[in-house]
């Protein structure tokens, strides 16, 4: 739909009704996943029908991302076709629809599991007001995503802004759950290209990984505040975790892994996408809340938020099929003939590095995806490269949407964000190589 008929439906109109398309998409891919006979590009086309609507709202930066994804992606395609490749048309429309349809089941997750903002409790300081700041940005995140950093940053802004020690606090927190989340955006566009991955092992490693973030982000600014270099980590001002925050993502996570070994042919994209939204309308209803009203109220307000990863995911996929495609017209040929514990390093610092010059870790994968693809790597492996480039990456990445998203909310600068983050990103960097070499020992790829 152009701009122009786009105009002629006021806005709350448009993001009510791409709220419906959004939600009507998930819900015919969860049909399919429970064997109703759906073409895939139904819900493709309806997700496209939505970012159209909301094409109007995003900001210039995000569409000139997927303008330029798009431009590159059907260039792809074209040339492709002009060398006699097959093009499919509704591949091209499903795109990443499976991928949309987990972060949308995912959003259910908001309307059950939310910090606590009440004003009678004092906010604790100290050091262990970082260490609860820290665990339950992580947890919190690790559920609700995004929204979790900013209900917590929220209330410990002062004058409308964050300290430093909060900001760095809160980020790398928040972006250490991509490490493991299944409920994570990274876990989503992970398992996308990498759908065989191995959770149960996968965890064996990017856990550690993720509390080893939690640990050096502690220290780092612990010693840091010691020294004198700011205000001492007595007077750090934190948010109080309490015990009941544990509850909710310990059962996700453990109903996640119990489905899958249960249902072992269902990808654990596919578990996400059935289970998130089903255990949300259950607790409403334990709650005796009215789940109706609920959902009305996520169409109208959080999913017509997803303007931004609508237009950006499926500009992706169509950059993803169109590089896939290029690459099979032009022989799959590489320089390698396996994917290996040095192949997996040289691809993560690759994606790290791109993500400091601005590129999107979506971008990254599904540009390795197509790439690597050819050698039959290891899924498992493959999918730890790609969360530790997201976890790694978007802390680090000046144009990453947290860090912007920090610069447009408290009015930090995200390239100053980038250079105190440069020497987290230094030694998570020497340990997730490290931890690569771990897991192919694991997989026996060593």
């Amino acid at each position: 739909m152009p701009a122009t008929l786009c105009s002629l439906f006021p806005a709350s109109v448009r993001r009510s009704l791409a709220g419906a398309l959004i939600l009507a998409a998930m819900m015919m891919v969860a049909a399919g996943l429970l064997g109703a006979p759906l073409a895939t590009h139904w819900p493709g086309l309806a997700y496209w029908c939505a970012a159209t609507l909301l094409w109007p709202g995003l900001a210039n930066r995000n569409r000139t991302q997927a303008l330029v994804l798009l431009l590159v992606g059907g260039a792809c395609l074209a040339w492709s076709a002009g060398q006699g490749a097959e093009v499919d048309p509704a591949r091209l429309v499903a795109g990443n629809s499976g991928l949309l349809s987990m972060l949308v089941a995912v959003s259910f997750l908001s309307l059950v599991s939310r910090p606590h903002t009440g004003d009678d409790e004092r906010a604790p300081q100290g050091r262990r007001a970082l260490a609860s700041t820290l665990a339950a940005v992580h947890l919190f995140g690790s559920v609700i995503n995004l929204s979790s950093v900013f209900i917590i940053g929220d209330r410990l802004a002062r004058r409308g802004s964050v300290t430093r020690e909060q900001a760095l606090a809160l980020i790398r927190s928040f972006t250490a759950a991509a490490f493991w989340s299944p409920f994570f955006g990274a876990m989503a566009v992970s398992l996308s290209v990498a759908p065989e991955a191995r959770l149960a092992t996968l965890w064996l490693v990017s856990m550690p990984l993720a509390l080893c973030s939690l640990l050096l982000t502690g220290w780092q600014l612990g010693r840091r505040q010691a020294h004198g270099e700011n205000a001492p980590v007595a007077e750090f001002t934190g948010y109080p975790l309490q015990a009941g925050g544990l509850l909710l993502p310990g059962l996700l996570a453990a109903a996640v892994l119990a489905l899958h070994q249960w249902q072992p042919q269902l990808s654990i994209l596919a578990v996400i996408t059935l289970l998130a939204p089903a255990l949300t309308l259950l607790i409403l209803a334990i709650r005796r809340q009215r789940p109706l009203a609920a959902v009305r109220g996520l169409v109208n307000d959080r999913l017509p938020q997803m303007g931004n990863e609508l237009a950006l995911f499926l500009a992706a996929g169509v950059l993803g099929y169109g590089l896939e495609t290029l690459f099979a017209s032009l022989g799959g040929s590489l320089p390698l003939t396996q994917f290996g514990a040095v192949e997996a390093s040289a691809t993560y610092l690759a994606s790290v590095l791109l993500a400091l010059l601005g590129i999107h870790p979506i971008i990254c994968i599904s540009l390795a995806g197509a790439v690597l693809m050819p050698l039959a790597p290891d899924h498992t492996l493959l999918a730890l490269v790609f969360l530790s480039s997201w976890a790694v990456g978007t802390a680090t990445g000046p144009l990453s949407g947290i860090n912007l998203a920090f610069q447009g909310r408290y009015g930090l600068d995200s390239f100053s964000i980038m250079r105190w983050n440069l020497g987290y990103a230094a030694v998570m960097s020497a340990l997730v190589v490290v931890g690569i070499f771990v897991l192919a020992a694991l997989t026996g790829l060593a």
